[in-house]
């Protein structure tokens, strides 16, 4: 294997690890209000795998997240688990499309990835529950998640411009 190749893929590994220990640091932090919306910090290091990897490694760390994370928590295939599965993975298919499409920013794919990761959230909740009451909680949830995604949105945007010597280019 070259060198350049595995770098890539313990790189790729560390932004993994990463996501997973936001994902897992992130359920200890209390609801910011609203029962059960979260801040989404895992969804920094998926924007950043978008921009700066090709599809397919971008969304199995995204996949690899939500499993090894719900593994950690003691969730995998819970309810928890498939809400969890349906956010992401709506989120990252439409983050794609709107940042291949449109070349739109970080903050602008994040806000987007937010609101759709709620969105296939309420879907499967709508599928399980079977009542349309949930309707009620969406407003609220988008409202949230378009302040997380802004959030999220600058710290990617931020990170993404840092500069980093890469001494092994000329390896």
């Amino acid at each position: 294997m070259r060198k350049t190749r595995l770098l890539r893929y313990v790189t790729l590994s560390l932004l993994l690890a990463i996501a997973i220990v936001l994902n897992y640091l992130e359920s200890f932090i209390p609801s910011i209000g609203i029962p059960g919306v979260k801040l989404g910090l895992a969804n920094i290091v998926i924007l950043i795998c978008l921009y700066k990897y090709k599809v397919y490694e971008a969304l199995t760390v995204d996949l690899l997240r939500v499993v090894l994370a719900n593994l950690l928590k003691g969730t995998f295939l819970s309810i928890a688990f498939y809400m969890s599965l349906s956010g992401a993975a709506l989120s990252f298919l439409v983050m794609f499309l709107f940042m291949h499409i449109n070349k739109l920013k970080p903050l602008v794919i994040s806000v987007i990835g937010a609101t759709f990761h709620a969105i296939g959230q309420i879907i499967v909740a709508l599928i399980i529950l079977q009542t349309s009451g949930i309707l009620l909680y969406l407003p609220f949830v988008m409202l949230a998640s378009i302040i997380t995604g802004i959030l999220n949105g600058i710290v990617c945007e931020r990170i993404m411009n840092i500069k980093i010597n890469q001494d092994f280019k000329n390896e």
